[in-house]
């Protein structure tokens, strides 16, 4: 924990404007005392989103800025594609979580975040409808203009997929 804070201070030394803690859930115990005392910059926990909610809470008070994903709302393409059960209702209870620790997304002067949640989904071919129900679920859950979307058209397949033939191409514009 101790080489993890000098590390940090290092990157703050050298201009970071936060510190990003990237899929870092498994190493919590040395990442918990880590943080302590606070930071001078934001610490931005970039996680899936398939978060337990009592891990999150570990995290209250040392996390100022949440990164999640949100991959499905249809639990079976979580299972097809990820093989993940339950994806969405633990997703979901995660990301209502973060929000409640955080609160409303704040910029600096300069337009940088200080704190919030900055949701990332990413459309998938002829999911469309599944993108959808994801974003009337966040309306419908989070206060309207208090969080941030990041509603990604990247998907890129770089081999074609037997197991999967209906991702082996680019989302469309309509799809977006």
């Amino acid at each position: 924990a101790d080489r993890l804070r000098a590390i940090y201070q290092a990157l703050i030394d050298q201009g970071a404007y936060n510190i990003d803690l990237v899929t870092a859930t498994q190493y919590l115990p040395i990442i918990l005392p880590s943080l302590t005392p606070a930071l001078p910059v934001p610490v931005v926990y970039n996680t899936s989103g398939y978060e337990r909610v009592e891990t999150l809470r570990l995290l209250e008070g040392k996390v100022q800025i949440y990164l999640p994903d949100l991959k499905y709302h249809d639990d079976a393409l979580a299972q097809r594609y990820s093989r993940c059960n339950n994806y969405f209702t633990t997703a979901s209870k995660a990301i209502l979580e973060m929000f409640r620790q955080v609160g409303p997304y704040e910029l600096d002067e300069r337009g940088i975040m200080q704190k919030g949640v900055i949701i990332r989904h990413m459309v998938l071919p002829g999911q469309r409808r599944d993108t959808i129900a994801l974003l009337e679920w966040i309306s419908g859950n989070l206060p309207r203009g208090r969080y941030m979307i990041s509603l990604m058209s990247q998907y890129t397949p770089y081999i074609q997929n037997q197991e999967f033939p209906e991702l082996n191409r680019r989302i469309t514009s309509y799809e977006y």
